[in-house]
């Protein structure tokens, strides 16, 4: 063997170890990575150098790569040994250990990270590894040719924010003692849909027999209620029950001789007549279910269950507390039981007067309501709050959820797909536009704001109540959509014939008066404010504006404080036909157009031809400036009522901030501006909250142009109202104009006394006959105001009244219809013209499906979309036929088995469920759950329409239709539709279609095949002014933009002029 000579110092090189050979002092060998040096002699031996330490030491350390880590028993690990293990490699740092798992916070752990691998797989060059917001290494495939790489939230969170949790107690059956059979879990509110069913039950061969099967493995569903028919004399001797258990072999809880009582109905003896069992499903999904007889074993089988879905929870006493991730700045929402009187409330162990019992330690701060005794309680965790809190119970039971927050995290995805201009239009993997305040038409806002009241259902998260201004449409013979940062505008610039130019069309073209029309669009433009300028720049006094409304930060600065945009992101327009306030994303609003009655809020009436930065006040008049700009979160502006009249020069402005103020300006001839006063006011002021006892404004709505009342929803639930009130409209019990905030839930003697306001919808028509209707957490309809004819077009019948109602009052039918079978409006729609029509979408109740459709109100072109009369039927001795029905669907039959002209075949109709599996007309077409309505009407005319999207964006529609979205229905090449079976003049149902009624309208919402592709959520408006002149606009899920119908003064923006059916917007938008 080679000597190494270095004078005093001598080593013979002996190669590899071995345990066949004999060593001696100063030899040096290699092992497993490693050189080690011999320090006394060795005999041949079998252990090792890195094990020997009598006769051996560490000379120079490497590494030695064992493979993928395993935890087989026995196993020991040496310095320098690297493994693989959860797409990471690990370096064992110590001399040697046992026991330790890589990765694991094991106190001592020798493992330490030697290089991370991803969590994903790279099949693709130009595949990406990033690092996802639990600490992994994820994969992100290579984006599609002339896509960018962009950046989006990638929040950590249990559950989805804008989404609720239900908290429940369990108490599993039979455990001893009690006490540790209780737990606490956290479910979505995704329950499944309940369903009512009777098994027939037998005895065989010492089995049980369900349905003629033997030992049947059933599916169940939680909520549902099954009956087990055990009258057959075969049961006798055999009871029939259930049990549960934590897992198939887990005998912690075994109930196989204690049987589930919960819910469990014992009635008769079995094996006698009209013995039954029944059993409605606890929430207890999570556990392995089995039937089984209480006398005799082996004779049941195994239950599969179909459940909320588990967010977090165990079963033992000692786990019992979920704990969960939650993400600042997002909105999150709990919903707790009523029975158990527990009042719980959202905690910080850090403070220092932190206690289980009571309220010291609470977090009030982004907390609604601060504590809740059942019910629902609204978190949305600042930017600064600790990250662990608690939401437990006050009185100091182990009820409590351990919360750790996380600031927001972010992820790389790939976005567009070239530089046309369909990317500046909101696009489908554009994850910010899932948020429902973002909107893509102007005047399409809806209310999202009373959330933290009564939480929506998951899947109308971003339909939220309904719209804000009933009739969506953009402007008076107008065009336009929301691009990234700008409005894009075509159509009339001129006038509305008698009623004054339009100063710019209120879209800051930056022209004095542009006197006419135009296809192609022209863009917002704005003065860039010097708030905005000073904020870009570091001003601390304006940081504010570098977050969203809840203060989440929007990415304009990089890490070195370099600007990245010019302008932020637009989120909505209010517009009338001559003027506009545009929302964006950071809180600023900005003015545009004709200011007669106030432009940007500095107490000036000049119009402004490019937009201009809103100037805020408090109570007294004084500036708000600095850190005291407010954030605007919500607008209401009087002329975006479209559906109303097409003079609006007397206007209005509400805007509430994030702190929950509300602030007005404008005309105030009636009192509209709630300051006590009837004189008009040019400034922005902010009105105190003592106005509304104290509480936070959360949504403001308004009956629109001139004649004007005024609504408000509190943090309470409680609505307030002023202004006008010559029809009794406020629902006081009086007809007295009102000139400071009056609350509506504290009239005595009022339907609404007491009762919690989550939705409103006020109209006036123009012609001063106000209405409103308003929507409780109790899921019921209310109505106050103008009782024309009986309340025909009201929903609200009254055969001694025609004029005034100035008291809420339930709409007609409801506990008939929409409130039969526990059912809850959730949505409600109306398109806020003086003859109306109402929609709503419910919960379904107890009927067992996820939604129900009604409308009541007008329906003289079959616009109500339920088949009913178009003759009304009505007068003071007869309700009539148009006071609510369930809305109905019908499919368009073939176009072949000898069908001539309007002679459909084979068409079918329907309600809502029909459609769905196992309805009458399942697989005829295709209807998913309903998420948005549209409404249209202009002023005071009856041939009105209304579109409904399902959230596939599928259209369907029904009403008078002058263009028709889809044409040519008849075989006879004509544009009409027949009305279809309906009430006719004789008022008995047809059998089947009229072949002799050729109408423009239907009675039924069909669906709309002609639009080449789906629509995204907002993705629809209505254009043009009266019923000649409909129109409409729709942006696909692909991000393309179609138009059609009427192209009077060019509001179609389609060179060739008025058309039926879709076609692709022509030109390029402008602005990013």
């Amino acid at each position: 063997m080679a000597q190494i000579d270095l004078g005093k110092l001598k080593f013979t090189w002996k190669g590899t170890w071995s345990t066949a050979s004999a060593y001696e002092v100063d030899d040096v060998v290699y092992y497993l990575g490693s050189a080690y040096i011999c320090i006394a002699d060795a005999s041949n031996t079998t252990a090792s150098p890195e094990q020997n330490s009598t006769n051996w030491t560490r000379m120079t350390s490497g590494l030695n790569y064992r493979g993928t880590f395993t935890t087989s028993a026995g196993l020991t690990w040496y310095y320098g040994d690297v493994v693989t293990y959860q797409n990471t490699a690990y370096f064992h740092y110590l001399s040697v250990s046992t026991g330790y798992t890589p990765g694991s916070t094991q106190a001592g752990n020798p493992w330490q990270v030697l290089a991370t691998g991803t969590g994903g797989a790279y099949t693709s060059a130009g595949d990406i590894e990033y690092r996802d917001n639990d600490s992994s290494n994820s994969a992100l495939p290579i984006g599609i040719e002339n896509s960018v790489l962009s950046v989006e939230k990638n929040p950590r969170q249990s559950f989805p924010d804008n989404t609720t949790a239900v908290y429940e107690q369990i108490q599993l059956p039979g455990a001893t003692p009690a006490t540790n059979g209780k737990s606490a879990y956290l479910f979505r509110d995704d329950h499944p849909t309940v369903e009512t069913v009777t098994y027939t039950v037998t005895v065989a061969s010492g089995k049980f027999v369900i349905n003629g099967t033997s030992q049947l493995a059933l599916t169940l569903k939680t909520g549902s209620t099954y009956t087990f028919d055990v009258s057959d004399a075969s049961n006798a001797g055999h009871v029939l029950a259930f049990n549960a258990r934590t897992g198939a072999t887990n005998t912690t809880f075994d109930f196989e001789t204690a049987a589930i009582a919960d819910g469990v109905t014992h009635n008769g003896t079995p094996g006698s007549s009209g013995a039954t069992v029944t059993w409605t499903v606890p929430h207890l999904g999570f556990l392995v279910y089995e039937y089984y007889c209480t006398n005799h074993s082996g004779m049941g089988a195994g239950i599969t269950w179909t459940s909320s879905t588990k967010i977090a929870g165990r079963l033992l006493h000692s786990d019992a507390h979920p704990t969960i991730d939650l993400t600042r700045t997002n909105i999150y929402s709990f919903t707790f039981p009523t029975a158990t009187g527990m009042s719980y409330s959202v905690k910080d162990p850090g403070l220092s007067n932190y206690n289980t019992i009571g309220i010291n330690g609470r977090i009030t701060a982004g907390v609604s309501p601060v504590n809740v005794t059942g019910g629902t309680l609204t978190f949305t965790p600042s930017a600064t709050v600790d990250g662990s809190l608690i939401i437990r119970d006050e009185g100091g039971s182990s009820d409590q959820i351990f919360i750790t927050l996380h600031s927001m995290f972010f992820k790389p995805v790939w976005k567009g797909e070239g530089s046309t201009y369909k990317n500046k239009i909101p696009q489908p993997e554009d994850t910010r536009f899932n948020d429902p305040t973002y909107r893509i038409f102007a005047n399409s806002s809806v209310n999202v704001h009373t959330e933290s009241i009564a939480p929506l259902p998951d899947y109308l998260k971003k339909s939220g109540r309904g719209f804000q201004y009933g009739t969506v449409k953009p402007g008076y013979r107008q065009g336009g959509i929301i691009t990234d940062r700008h409005y894009n505008f075509w159509g009339n610039m001129y006038h509305n014939s008698s009623n004054g130019y339009y100063y710019g069309a209120g879209i800051g073209t930056g022209c004095t008066t542009y006197n006419g029309t135009f296809d192609p669009s022209w863009t917002s433009n704005w003065r860039s404010p010097k708030v905005w300028e000073e904020c870009l720049a570091g001003k601390s006094e304006y940081a504010h504006f570098l977050t969203d409304v809840n203060g989440t930060d929007l990415g304009y600065l990089d890490a070195d404080g370099n600007q990245l945009v010019v302008k932020p992101r637009l989120k909505q327009v209010h517009r009338g036909n001559t003027n506009a306030w545009y929302l964006y994303e950071n809180g600023m609003v900005t003015f545009a157009g004709y200011g007669g009655y106030g432009s940007f809020g500095q107490g000036r009436t000049d119009s402004q031809y490019i937009e201009c930065m809103g100037v805020f006040h408090d109570e007294s008049g004084t500036l708000l400036d600095g850190a005291n700009y407010p954030k605007i979160k919500h607008i209401e502006f009087t002329p975006a009522h479209m559906g109303d009249h097409g003079s609006q020069s007397y206007y209005s402005v509400y805007m509430i901030d994030t702190n929950g103020f509300l602030y007005t300006m404008g005309y105030n001839g009636y009192g509209q501006l709630g300051n006590n006063s009837t004189t008009s006011d040019y400034y922005i002021k902010r009105m105190a909250k003592s106005n509304f006892g104290g509480a936070d404004i959360l949504y403001v709505h308004s009956s629109g142009y001139y004649y004007t009342s005024v609504y408000a929803i509190d943090s309470n639930g409680d609505l307030w109202g002023w202004g006008r009130n010559n029809y009794g409209q406020l629902g006081l019990g009086n007809t007295t104009q009102q000139t400071t905030p009056q609350k509506i839930t504290g009239v005595t003697g009022s339907d609404l006394l007491g009762k919690k306001v989550i939705h409103v919808q006020a109209t006036q028509d123009g012609d001063d006959i106000g209405k409103c209707h308003v929507l409780t957490t109790e899921g019921k309809v209310y109505f106050m105001g103008y009782l024309h004819d009986y309340g025909i077009y009201m929903g609200y019948y009254d055969s001694g009244n025609t004029g005034t109602q100035s008291l809420p009052r339930l709409l007609t039918n409801s506990s008939n219809l929409w409130n039969s079978d526990s059912q809850k409006v959730e949505y409600m729609a109306t398109m806020g013209s003086r003859y109306g029509t109402y929609y709503f979408i419910t919960d379904g109740g107890s009927t067992g499906l996820e939604q129900k459709l009604y409308a009541t109100g007008a329906n003289n072109t079959g616009q109500q979309g339920t088949g009913t009369s178009t003759t009304s039927g009505q007068g003071s001795s007869s309700e009539g036929y148009w006071f609510g029905k369930e809305i109905q669907f019908r499919d368009w039959g073939r176009e072949y088995k000898g069908q001539t002209n309007n002679n459909y075949v084979e068409e079918a109709y329907g309600n809502w469920a029909s459609w769905q599996t196992g309805g009458t007309n399942a697989n005829k077409m295709k209807i998913g759950r309903i998420v948005e309505i549209y409404p249209a009407a202009h002023s005071s005319e009856t041939y009105n329409r209304c579109v409904m999207i399902d959230e596939h964006g599928r259209i369907f529609f029904a009403g008078y239709w002058n263009y028709d979205m889809s044409v040519n229905w008849e075989m006879n090449n004509s544009t009409s539709m027949n009305s279809g079976p309906m009430y006719q003049s004789s008022l008995t149902l047809s059998g089947s279609p009229s072949t002799s009624q050729d109408t423009e309208w239907t009675a039924y919402f069909g669906w709309l095949s002609s639009l080449n592709g789906f629509v995204k959520p907002g993705g629809f408006c209505h254009t043009g002014n009266s019923y000649s002149e409909n129109g409409w606009q729709a942006l696909t899920k692909d991000g393309t933009l179609y138009i059609g119908g009427a192209d009077p003064w060019n509001q179609a923006g389609f060179y060739q002029g008025g058309h039926h059916g879709f076609w692709e917007y022509q030109y390029r938008l402008g602005g990013h």
